[in-house]
């Protein structure tokens, strides 16, 4: 029972922590957040370049796991190789 109680709390702590600091649920905003972090870009230009992404992989309306997909993938690529 203990161990049901401390997954729960850290699910809750992720969610949490998750809307603290995307202020969403939608991971469409946080690939945009996390690229105009990235960028100097303005952001209808990073909007502009997801969606163009989007459309050459065959995605004319991005849903949930599409864009969670390409938010795991940006964030893979941001991520410094160790050697």
């Amino acid at each position: 029972m203990k161990s049901v109680v401390t997954l729960l709390v850290l699910i809750a702590l992720a969610v949490g922590a998750t809307y603290w600091r995307y202020h969403s649920f939608d991971p469409c905003e946080w690939l945009k957040q996390d690229m105009m972090a990235t960028s100097e870009m303005p952001g209808l230009v990073i909007e502009g370049q997801i969606r163009g992404e989007f459309l050459l992989d065959g995605i004319a309306e991005p849903g949930f796991m599409d864009c969670l997909k390409k938010w795991w993938n940006f964030k893979a690529a941001e991520t410094p190789a160790k050697s």
